[in-house]
C-alpha cells in the first residue's frame, strides 16, 4: 500500500490511473468476492522494468470482501529460463524460488492487495520468447488466479526534451512544440505521443492520426520509422488553449509522452480508453531533424527520459481572490474539539492546484495539541528541509503547519480538518489561518483566527483577519503531481507518473 505522502505528491493521479483501471464492477450472482488483475509486460534483455497486480473486491460497498490476511502464489515456471521477478518492499513478507515466489500480508480493512515487483530480462533472452506468470492471490478461503503474459522484446529507447517553457493569456492559443530522438542502436518502428494537460487548458487540434477525449488531451500515431541516434519534430506546434479560468501566474502542466507502438498497444489493450474521437483534419507527421545532434516487438528500455514537461505560464489580468475563514470552538481541559478553518476562492480565476508553494499557514492555538491534522498539511519548521514524498503528511503534535491547496473553481471553498485536544483552558487561546497566494488582490482578508473556548462573539473572523504576513514553502525542482489527467486516460496516466516521480526527486525548503 501507497504510503500518503506519496498519494499527495503524485496528485493522487499516478497511482489513480491504476486504480480506476482495476476499479470494481458491480456484483452479480455468484460472482467472486474478488479478482486479480495482472497487466501483460515487454521487457528488453538485460533491462528492468516495473510490474504490478492486484486483486481488488467485485463489490463496492459496506459488505465488500474483507481481505485481512492474504497470500499471493506466483508461478514463475515459464518465465524463468528467460526473466526474473523481484518484489518491491512494500509490506509484503516474501519466499522465493527460482520457479516459485510466495508471499503475505494483512491487509487493512477497506483496502485490497496490491503487489509490485521488479521484472527483468536476462542478459542471454532472445527477442520473441514468451511465457505466464501465473498468479493466485488467496483470502478467507477463497481463491482468484490472474496471467500476465511476459514478453521479451526488442530493446529501445526514446529520448524527448525534458522541459518547454511556453506563455499565454487566457482564452488564447498557444502552440507546443514536441521532439523525440531515437537512442537507441535500431530502428524504432512507429512512436504514440500521449499529450496531457491541467484542465484549465484544452486540446485545440483536429489531426487526423489524433484522438482526443471531448477535447481534452490526445493521442496521435505516428507510422514514422525513427532511424538509430536521430531526431524528429512535429511537423506542426500542438495547439492548445488556455481557459478563461486560468489564474494570471499561474504555471499549468501539460506533459508530452513518447511511447514505442508495441508499449502503447500493450497498454491500450490491457486498459482500453473509452471516449476518444479522432479529428478530420490533415495529418500530424514527425520531420527528421538535419543537423540535429545526436542524442520483433519493441520496448522502451528507459521510461524515465521520453517525457516532457511543459509549463504555461498564464499572461494577462485574472487573479484568483483566497480568503481565509477561521474557526472557533470550546471545551474543557482533556476535551478534543474539531475545527474546520477553511479559504473561499472569490474568483475571477480558478485556482489550480499548488505544487510548487504550500500557501496555507496554520498555526495551533496556545493551551492545545494537534491530535489530528489535515492530510493535506505537513508540520512547519522554518529552515528545515523537507521531502515531499517522505514527509509525514497530517502528522500531529506540531505547533505549525504549511498545507497545499488543491483546484478550486469559483466559488469553491476549500477546508482543513484539525482534531485539538485541550491541555490547559486558556480563554480565547488563539492561532491563525492565513491564505498567501501570487497575485491575489485583496490582502486584507488573507488571515483569520482560530479560537479555542472564546470570551466574546468574534472568534473566527470569517477571512477578515489582521493578514499574518508568514512566509510559504518554495519548492526546489520540478514538480512531481503534474498529471492532471481526466476521464479515461487515467488509465494509462499511472505509470506516467509513478515515473517521473522517480525521474525528478522534488525537495523543498521551509
Amino acid at each position: 500500500m501507497l504510503k500518503h505522502s506519496t498519494r499527495r505528491w503524485l496528485t493522487g493521479l499516478s497511482v489513480a490511473g491504476v486504480l480506476v483501471a482495476a476499479s470494481p464492477a458491480p456484483a452479480i450472482a455468484d460472482t467472486p468476492p474478488f479478482t486479480v488483475g495482472a497487466p501483460n509486460q515487454l521487457v528488453a534483455p538485460g533491462h528492468s522494468t516495473h510490474g504490478w497486480l492486484m486483486a481488488p473486491p467485485t463489490r463496492d460497498d459496506e459488505d465488500q470482501w474483507k481481505f485481512g490476511r492474504t497470500t499471493l502464489d506466483v508461478d514463475l515456471s515459464e518465465v524463468e529460463d528467460f526473466a526474473t521477478v523481484e518484489p518491491m518492499p512494500d509490506g509484503w513478507a516474501c519466499e522465493a524460488s527460482s520457479s516459485k515466489l510466495h508471499c503475505e500480508i494483512d491487509i487493512p480493512e477497506r483496502q485490497y492487495p496490491r503487489f509490485d515487483y521488479t521484472l527483468t530480462g536476462k542478459d542471454d533472452a532472445t527477442p520473441g520468447q514468451q511465457g505466464d506468470l501465473t498468479v493466485t492471490v488467496t483470502s478467507g478461503g477463497v481463491s482468484a488466479t490472474g496471467t500476465a503474459r511476459i514478453t521479451i522484446a526488442e530493446g529501445a529507447d526514446l529520448v524527448s526534451d525534458e522541459a518547454v517553457e511556453i506563455s499565454g493569456a487566457p482564452r488564447s492559443r498557444v502552440d507546443l512544440p514536441g521532439v523525440v530522438h531515437n537512442g537507441s542502436a535500431t530502428t524504432v518502428n512507429g512512436v504514440v505521443l500521449m499529450l496531457q494537460a491541467s484542465w484549465l487548458v484544452k486540446y485545440a487540434g483536429d489531426y487526423s492520426n489524433c484522438a482526443s477525449l471531448n477535447g481534452l488531451n490526445a493521442v496521435c500515431t505516428f507510422d514514422t520509422q525513427l532511424e538509430a541516434n536521430k531526431s524528429y519534430q512535429l511537423s506542426e506546434d500542438l495547439p492548445l488553449v488556455v481557459t478563461d479560468q486560468a489564474r494570471t501566474g499561474a504555471g499549468l502542466p501539460v506533459t508530452l509522452d513518447w511511447w514505442t507502438k508495441d508499449d502503447w498497444t500493450l497498454i491500450y489493450r490491457d486498459w482500453p480508453i473509452p471516449g476518444l474521437e479522432p479529428g478530420h483534419g490533415g495529418e500530424l507527421r514527425l520531420l527528421e531533424q538535419t543537423g540535429a545532434k545526436a542524442k520483433a516487438q519493441q520496448t522502451d528500455v528507459d521510461r524515465t527520459n521520453n517525457f516532457t514537461l511543459a509549463t504555461i505560464h498564464v499572461t494577462g489580468d485574472n487573479p484568483a481572490d483566497l480568503a481565509a475563514k477561521g474557526a472557533t470552538a470550546s471545551g474543557k481541559k482533556g476535551d478534543v474539539v474539531t475545527v474546520l478553518p477553511s479559504f473561499t476562492n472569490f474568483g475571477p480565476a480558478a485556482l489550480e492546484i499548488q505544487i510548487e508553494k504550500l500557501p496555507v499557514r496554520i498555526t495551533i492555538p496556545q493551551g492545545t495539541t494537534a491530535v489530528e491534522a489535515s492530510g493535506d498539511c505537513v508540520p512547519y519548521v522554518p529552515g528545515e528541509e523537507w521531502d515531499p514524498e517522505n514527509a509525514e503528511w497530517a502528522e500531529p503534535g506540531a505547533r505549525e503547519y504549511a498545507c497545499l491547496a488543491s483546484e478550486i473553481a469559483v466559488g469553491g471553498e476549500h477546508p482543513y480538518v484539525f482534531a485539538l485536544r485541550i491541555d490547559e483552558v486558556v480563554p480565547d487561546a488563539t492561532g491563525t489561518f492565513a491564505v498567501k497566494l501570487d497575485g491575489d488582490p485583496k490582502a486584507q482578508n488573507d488571515s483569520a483566527k482560530i479560537i479555542i473556548n472564546p470570551t466574546r462573539n468574534g472568534g473566527g473572523d470569517g477571512g477578515q483577519g489582521g493578514g499574518d504576513d508568514g512566509p510559504t514553502l518554495p519548492i526546489t525542482g520540478a514538480p512531481t503531481g503534474l498529471i492532471t489527467a481526466v476521464g479515461g486516460l487515467l488509465l494509462v496516466a499511472g505509470t506516467v507518473g509513478y515515473l517521473v516521480a522517480r525521474r525528478r526527486k522534488t525537495r523543498f525548503v521551509a
